[in-house]
């Protein structure tokens, strides 16, 4: 049995909690600084979604490409935008609106959250290795 065999998925998991822990956090955050909670549901709706999103990507995609050791620039580029089509399609029209009008580009603000995840998980999977 191989050392990585073992160390991935512990790494995994224990990232996988640190990020649920840090969304956790960021949503008491959101909630105490903004006043309207119509807002702070809002915004913490779509963190949730775009957390989901990139778990999915990673589940469906990533995970056996780096297993096959194929996940290469183009598949990098491939699963964002998977990530991307993911979040976008499951976000309302009152969090896209809310989106938009609060941070201007939705498609930019997804590509800084769904980069935003990756840092974590990689942050938390290099800490557990």
């Amino acid at each position: 049995m191989d050392w990585q065999s073992i160390v991935v998925p512990v790494a995994v998991a224990a990232a996988t909690a640190l990020i649920s822990w840090g969304l956790t956090l960021l949503t008491a955050l959101i909630k105490s600084k903004l006043g309207d909670d119509a807002l702070a549901r809002c915004l913490s709706e779509a963190v949730g979604i775009v957390d989901n999103a990139v778990k999915a990507t990673y589940q469906t995609y990533v995970q056996a490409l780096k297993e096959a050791g194929s996940f290469d620039k183009d598949a990098q580029l491939a699963a964002l935008e998977k990530a991307k089509y993911a979040a976008l399609s499951q976000l309302s029209a009152e969090v896209k609106e809310y989106i938009a009008s609060a941070y201007g580009d939705i498609d930019k603000w997804l590509e800084m959250q769904i980069e935003g995840r990756l840092y974590e998980l990689k942050q938390g999977a290099a800490a557990a290795a």
